[in-house]
């Protein structure tokens, strides 16, 4: 006996399911070929993993080479979701000023281990009302303004006091240090360098910082996340390790903030995203996002400065010529003994010119965060549908021989006017991305990547016995793969 015979359906009815599911599926795929053929060309992947399984350890290199195939703009499909790559200035501008880029992937970064989304992963109205509460809470409590500049100089000095003593370990100590700035706008305060909860946070910086690697996965593939966690792949479970250190550190602060805090008077992030939090009375300003806030900044402002800074102690090392260069401008506009100002930057800019150029040929943060289409439109005549997901590769731009000349060679002198006399920084050159999405600390990194170079070598000359390997390795962003072993001479 026959199944259907077994269930007595009538023969209509399974003519009329067949039929209805025949045209579901003509009409799928001539949707799903419309859609692929509205997208900018590209190479093919797999089914349901796409091209993802083809992506190497430095993807930004390999969509560099793709667009010389394809085009500056061109599409692959990423796990289940298509995926628009953009790889020149012209293009990149036009992406930048379209507020329908402006979202982020539905479910966040680091779907399946962060379960609440923090102001990077949001979107829409509930990311432009925390983009402005921090934006103005980072204000009041000091971005741009002398008394923080202040307090990041004597946070400096103390990083150098440590330096002469102990110079293993570079980064580590510029992270350390860094993230006492970071400590300082939104918590209040630093830490010492012993303090037990800073060795342990710094630890779990570090991990989260190596280990992000791998995690493009959680957003392409995120039904993959608890597999491979579970598995102990992809360095998920180290990710998720130190994403819950982070979050048990930063509820320590977030209590005594809540308990021990008498004056209305906003000192840091945190006693502001609370006086907001109290006045209203929906939820979109609750405990968990300002814990994922506070640990977004934490980490992105700790990293990206001190990995910046790493990268720019080896090219001083490799280019000594540099060195002194900078050493001459420091004795000529602040002399030895005066604590730099990051004002004295007017009058530097071979200094300036040197920092931009670090910044172009690393390019740490080679591309931007995942960015989603909240609508069908168009970057350049390319056509972009809605809910495809858009990549900036700002790796190509910063490496386009149209825009800068003889792009790998590290020549700081390409900033700078014929004369040597004034330092240009051209729109192409984009370290903290731009338009509405851009990083809102750039102006404080801008300040200690300033006076951390100044202050270093106003005291040091770094010089090195080994040869230093530039080889890069990828995490959250691009560092070196291999420590530098740098001597930092008193002068």
């Amino acid at each position: 006996m026959l199944l259907l015979d077994y269930f007595s359906v009538p023969l209509p009815f399974i003519y009329l399911f067949l039929s209805l599911s025949i045209i579901w599926i003509i009409k799928y795929l001539f949707k799903s070929v419309k859609r692929i053929y509205s997208l900018p060309p590209g190479p093919f992947g797999f089914p349901i993993f796409g091209y993802y399984p083809f992506l190497k350890d430095h993807s930004y290199i390999q969509f560099d080479r793709l667009s010389k195939k394809y085009g500056p703009v061109f599409s692959l499909k990423l796990g289940q979701y298509d995926t628009i790559v953009v790889c020149d200035w012209d293009n990149l501008k036009d992406a930048f000023a379209n507020d329908a880029l402006l979202a982020r992937p539905a479910k966040g970064f680091l779907s399946g281990i962060e379960n609440t989304l923090s102001i990077i992963s949001m979107s829409g109205d509930a990311w432009r009302e925390h983009r402005r509460l921090s934006l103005h809470v980072l204000r009041n409590v000091g971005l741009g303004k002398r008394e923080m500049e202040n307090l990041i100089s004597e946070e400096i000095h103390q990083f150098l006091y440590s330096l002469e003593n102990d110079a293993n370990d570079l980064s580590q100590r510029l992270m350390q240090s860094v993230s006492n700035n970071i400590s300082l706008m939104l918590f209040g305060h630093i830490f010492d360098y012993d303090d037990p909860d800073k060795v342990a946070i710094d630890e779990s910086l570090r991990d989260y910082c190596q280990a992000f690697q791998f995690s493009g996965i959680t957003s392409y593939l995120p039904w993959l996340t608890k597999p491979l966690i579970a598995l102990g792949k992809a360095n998920l479970k180290i990710i998720q390790k130190a994403q819950m250190h982070l979050n048990d550190f930063i509820s320590k602060e977030l209590f005594k903030h809540q308990n021990g805090k008498d004056s209305l008077e906003v000192e840091n992030y945190i006693d502001g995203y609370l006086n907001v939090q109290s006045k209203r009375k929906d939820q979109l300003f609750n405990n968990a996002t300002l814990k994922r806030n506070v640990a977004t900044f934490f980490v992105a402002g700790s990293e990206t400065v001190a990995g910046t800074l790493t990268w720019a102690s080896m090219y001083l090392v490799k280019y000594p010529q540099y060195q002194e260069r900078i050493r001459l401008e420091i004795k000529e506009v602040i002399g030895t003994e005066k604590r730099p100002d990051f004002s004295d930057r007017l009058r530097m800019p071979f200094t300036q010119a040197f920092l931009y150029e670090v910044q172009r040929i690393e390019s740490i943060v080679a591309t931007n965060l995942i960015r989603r289409a909240s609508q069908d439109t168009k970057i350049g005549p390319y056509n972009v549908p809605k809910d495809s997901l858009v990549l900036f590769n700002f790796w190509s731009v910063h490496h386009d021989p149209k825009l800068w000349s003889n792009p790998d060679k590290f020549d700081p002198n390409r900033f700078l006017t014929e004369n040597g006399n004034k330092v240009v920084k051209p729109p192409y050159l984009v370290p903290f991305s731009a338009g509405k999405r851009a990083c809102p600390g750039e102006g404080l990194a801008n300040v200690e990547l300033f006076l951390y170079t100044v202050g270093i070598l106003q005291r040091f000359k770094i010089k090195s016995d080994k040869p230093l390997s530039f080889e890069a390795i990828n995490g959250l962003t691009r560092r070196p793969k291999y420590k530098p072993d740098l001597i930092f001479q008193r002068v």
